[in-house]
């Protein structure tokens, strides 16, 4: 139930096949040299508790897609280090066991979502750093 390819090289963009495996609960492709858009999230793939797409050295482009909050098992989502642009989008604050969450390092902008608030009671690590948001 775990997808580790971190640290690989691997370049190019995020497989369309990510979402056909239902039964994921991790999928970490850290550390590589993905780019393009983050693709649309399919809801075959609710299970999943960690994403973890930080550090490509091409970086992962355009906005952080709506419909990550689909996730509601998610714990861990770390999209650090990228080419992220645009504003995070409100509906993070209905992923209601989110622990983690980290969206340093990209070129996000604009506010800060006062629907991040819903998450007090779950999350234990939030890092925007080193983006321009107000």
């Amino acid at each position: 139930r775990q997808f580790n390819m971190s640290s690989n090289s691997l370049s190019g963009s995020l497989p369309e096949s990510f979402n056909n495996l239902p039964l994921l609960r991790q999928f970490d492709m850290s550390s590589n040299a993905l780019s393009g858009e983050l693709p649309e999230f399919a809801g075959s793939i609710l299970s999943l508790h960690e994403l973890d797409l930080s550090n490509q050295t091409n970086g992962f482009t355009g906005s952080i897609p709506e419909d990550l909050s689909k996730f509601q098992s998610l714990k861990i989502l770390n999209l650090a280090g990228n080419k992220l642009a645009g504003s995070i989008p409100q509906t993070i604050g209905n992923m209601a066991v989110l622990e983690v969450f980290d969206l340093s390092d990209n070129l996000l902008e604009f506010w800060i979502p006062v629907e991040l608030g819903m998450l007090a009671g779950t999350l234990k690590r939030l890092d925007l750093a080193n983006n321009t948001l107000s």
